[in-house]
């Protein structure tokens, strides 16, 4: 009996998928800018998804759910917005009128320290502290007004992620019913590894993050520090990234309470307070928000905040842990087929036992 020969492979049934995929590839180089806020959106849809769940289990449409959880949170998310912007516009105002003298008594701190260790180590005159003050001062103005644009998200986001959050998973659902059964069960299987760990990290940094503004926005106002609003939002974003909170606030408010008090004995009481809410993150707040979310190593994680940095700056930093979490899970999943499919684990060893001579 002849041998049975192998039927031949199709590959032309790869080309459209392949063509498809490179012209999805070539359309986000082009609009990169453009799908950024979709990117955002599709982030906030994801947090926000297992809220429309829990309701969504127990008998309610999903549309009702996304609209009432909109209304509800737009009424939230409006009054806490009308107290931040009161005491922000004040801050605002204040910031502006001041500016001047502030950068100008910042000015001329940072001649006098220049000056002193010119004198006592000439060897560090390349250093040129007073050009490069004087560029961040110029800069500071045009920063602060490119940051306006922004805002703009604050109003694309949530519209976009409403129509996203109506839609739920239909795309994963498609994707699904178009796959072999042990594809299926493949993707099922990655879908749930990394949504146990990015879902529970980025709610858990959403908690501490709010929670480390709160209680710098309160602290702040009790050391009647000026800017007390503007430096909370900024500790609040930058504790989106691992270690940067508690750093950036110590080193914001030091700088305000030395132009605003002249004395050390504040910058110290703030930095003290600062501490402490550094010791109050790494042992109450992290053990029991973070505790379900995907463990990281602290080389690992400032490897990908590096990598974040260099690859898209401000951005990358921000989603450099969640797209790490992303890559954690797939190699995990990659090494356990590896071991099962092709039995890459060895063998163990029988175990020696060892019995000293009597």
């Amino acid at each position: 009996m002849p041998a049975e020969t192998q039927p031949k492979k199709n590959y032309a049934q790869f080309l459209l998928p392949v063509a498809i995929g490179l012209a999805l590839v070539y359309f986000i180089v082009l609009a990169k800018n453009a799908l950024f806020p979709f990117i955002l959106s599709a982030a906030l849809a994801y947090v926000i998804s297992p809220v429309i769940k829990y309701f969504e289990v127990r008998g309610i449409k999903r549309t009702y759910a996304v609209a009432g959880l909109y209304l509800g949170a737009g009424a939230l998310v409006f009054t806490v917005c009308y107290l931040l912007f009161h005491f922000l516009s004040f801050d605002l105002e204040s910031l502006q009128q001041s500016w001047p003298q502030y950068a100008s008594r910042l000015q001329q701190f940072v001649l006098n320290f220049n000056a002193k260790i010119v004198r006592n180590y000439p060897f560090l005159a390349s250093l040129r502290l007073e050009t490069k003050l004087d560029h961040l001062l110029e800069a500071a103005p045009q920063f602060l007004l490119g940051v306006i644009p922004a805002l703009s998200y604050l109003f694309i986001i949530p519209f976009i992620t409403f129509f996203m959050l109506l839609g739920g998973a239909g795309i994963f659902d498609y994707l699904l019913d178009h796959l072999t059964a042990r594809h299926a069960e493949l993707m099922l299987h990655i879908a749930s590894r990394i949504d146990a760990s990015l879902g529970n990290y980025l709610r858990g940094i959403l908690t501490e993050a709010f929670i480390i503004f709160l209680i710098a926005f309160t602290g702040l106002l009790l050391f009647d520090l000026n800017y007390a609003s503007v430096i909370a939002i900024l500790i609040g974003i930058s504790s989106l990234v691992p270690y940067l909170g508690a750093i950036v606030g110590a080193i914001a408010s030091s700088i305000v309470a030395y132009l605003q008090f002249g004395s050390i004995v504040p910058i110290l009481k703030i930095l003290a307070f600062f501490a402490g809410l550094r010791f109050l993150d790494d042992w109450f707040l992290q053990p029991y928000i973070m505790k379900k979310a995907v463990a990281l190593n602290p080389a690992v994680i400032l490897l990908a905040l590096m990598a974040g940095l260099e690859i898209g700056g401000f951005w990358g930093v921000l989603f450099s842990i969640p797209v790490t979490c992303i890559i954690k899970e797939i190699l995990d999943i990659a090494v356990e087929l590896q071991e099962t499919e092709f039995r890459w684990k060895p063998k163990p060893e029988p175990t020696r036992i060892s019995i000293p001579y009597t």
